[in-house]
């Protein structure tokens, strides 16, 4: 099966996957070698745009800036893909490091295809040419042959991998919960503050002076101030809360601006004794 998705690239590999697939498996060598081709089986389907198909791969790198990335499934094969923003495509398959690529905790594609999006560049791995070069069958054979007893410390440190993995996505877990509620809190107090806001403004009104003191608080002056600040007072406060300036805003404060407008007329007139020029002019 390696050998021919390397030699033949992704065409030839449902053929050679059907004839591997049709030998009956003898003893624990032979399950595993079935298991692993089911496995097979699954990524291919998982490439080709099988959402059902139960595929988990690890990113062994991306090439940089070549639009390749290689992964390893669990089968034990390693797969040259081209990357789209949604989908992996299959080019062919790649030299196999045999057992040691499938002891890991491997990925679902969908994430695989998010940690590619990401930049990730995996494990490090050189990602071969698309063109494979002559592989040695004792060479490849040899990747393939592992004993129980590596067999049984492989699945222990996968056991191991899984449990850490499973404490950190539950502790990532609890983080995102935390950040939601704080999100929600403080949805509900900006909330609230835009109410009383809201409030606050509806019932806030502007009302004229009806004396000096309040005209000079009004336009920010001390007492006694002279006809020099007055209407220098007067027309930076009218510069400010202009109807004009909030012509295309809420009525509300359209109003509001008209009223303040009206107010500062009022005490400018109260402290100096003569309209404004614009009521002058009107």
């Amino acid at each position: 099966m390696l050998a021919v998705g390397q030699g033949e690239g992704a065409e030839g590999l449902d053929a050679a996957l059907a004839a591997a697939r049709a030998v009956a498996p003898d003893g624990p060598d032979g399950r595993e070698v079935a298991r692993r081709l089911d496995d097979l089986a699954a990524e291919l389907s998982a490439l080709r745009g099988d959402a059902d198909a139960d595929a988990r791969a690890l990113l062994g790198h991306r090439a940089q800036p070549d639009r390749r990335v290689m992964l390893a499934g669990r089968s034990s094969a390693a797969f040259i893909v081209d990357p789209s923003w949604e989908s992996l495509s299959l080019v062919r398959l790649a030299p196999s490091d045999g057992p040691s690529m499938s002891n890991s905790a491997h990925h679902r594609l969908d994430e695989v295809i998010a940690l590619v999006r990401q930049g990730q560049s995996g494990q490090g791995r050189v990602v071969p040419g698309d063109a494979p070069t002559a592989a040695d069958p004792d060479v490849m054979l040899e990747l393939l042959r592992q004993d129980s007893a590596s067999r049984d410390r492989a699945l222990a440190s996968l056991a191991e991998e899984v449990r850490e993995e499973r404490a950190r996505l539950a502790e990532r877990q609890q983080a995102m919960d935390d950040e939601w509620g704080d999100i929600q809190a403080e949805k509900a107090r900006l909330r609230t503050l835009a109410q009383g806001l809201l409030e606050k403004q509806q019932s806030a009104s502007v009302s004229a002076p009806t004396s000096a003191a309040e005209a000079a608080d009004l336009l920010g002056l001390g007492p006694r101030p002279s006809p020099d600040e007055v209407e220098r007072a007067w027309r930076r406060q009218v510069a400010r809360c202009h109807p004009d300036r909030v012509a295309d805003l809420h009525p509300d404060l359209q109003e509001r601006a008209v009223g303040m407008t009206v107010a500062l007329n009022a005490a400018r007139e109260i402290l100096l004794g003569t309209p404004s020029p614009a009521r002058g002019r009107r």
